[in-house]
């Protein structure tokens, strides 16, 4: 007589394809990360029959591994109930150098190491309004933009008080269904490392009369009855955020409201660097 499979936990899919219809991921996305510990868990198979250790034990816990770690990989967990929620993971000290010491021995194969397309560039996608998607193609062709701080004017800057902060037309010049978030927009792109703010400007100064003469900006230096001064800021893509656009979007026939090829070839007169 045929031995009966033993009971199985209720709601605890068995193979990989019913885990990755649950998460709505791949199956190369489990097995890849059972693979990356395939090694381990070969050596420590062995380790555990040399000691003596009854095969069946040995076996319910690589069994229980696997499953552990297939769940892990899909942001899943198993609860008393068999329902799937995010999972909670408590880890100390030296769990997180036993992590980081696994990562740096399998990052010696080469065929496990990033190449033109990073791992981070799928959830950031996730992560994304599609008016943020917007701010980072025109920034991909555009270059840095102006923005400005509007500041009580004190001497050596001392006791100064920012009035407003971060001016920008980014957003409007992006083509954003809700420019005024602008923003919520750059603050979670900064965030994601794809955008940078810098005290630097940019080359043509003259672009930083456009937002002075914004309302926003108007209504700052109407509010008190000092004086008050612009500090010129720059917003542009990061190194990062280069790699980003160029796998993410499409460029090419792109040109940012005709500011990919900003070259008017005239000269002007005032402080400030001039164009090359």
């Amino acid at each position: 007589m045929s031995q009966q499979p033993p009971d199985r936990e209720p709601g605890i899919p068995t193979d990989l394809l019913g885990l990755a219809r649950i998460a709505g991921s791949s199956v190369r996305h489990i097995v890849e990360s059972l693979t990356k510990g395939a090694v381990h868990t070969a050596t420590d198979l062995v380790h555990d029959i040399r000691a003596g250790e009854p095969m069946s034990q040995i076996f319910d816990e690589r069994v229980d591994l696997i499953r552990r770690t297939a769940l892990s990989a899909l942001g899943l967990t198993s609860t008393a109930t068999g329902v799937y929620g995010p999972v909670e993971i408590t880890v100390d000290a030296a769990d997180l150098k036993a992590m980081g010491d696994a990562m740096i021995t399998e990052g010696w194969d080469s065929a496990q190491q990033p190449r033109e397309l990073h791992p981070s560039f799928v959830p950031i996608l996730h992560d994304l309004t599609p008016d943020e998607a917007r701010i980072l193609r025109f920034l991909a062709v555009a270059g840095p933009q102006p923005a400005i701080d509007i500041r009580t004017k004190a001497l050596f800057g001392i006791g100064s008080q920012r009035l407003a902060d971060g001016i920008n037309m980014i957003a409007a010049m992006a083509g954003c269904a809700l420019p005024e978030r602008d923003h919520h927009y750059l603050g979670n792109l900064s965030r994601l490392g794809l955008v940078r703010f810098s005290t630097e400007p940019v080359a043509d100064f003259r672009r930083y009369a456009f937002l002075e003469a914004q309302p926003v900006a108007q209504t700052a230096y109407k509010s008190v009855k000092m004086r008050a001064i612009s500090s010129y800021r720059s917003i542009y893509l990061t190194v990062f955020g280069k790699q980003f656009c160029d796998a993410c979007f499409v460029l090419g026939d792109y040109t940012g409201g005709g500011w990919a090829g900003d070259d008017r070839g005239d000269i002007y007169l005032g402080k400030g660097p001039r164009l090359p």
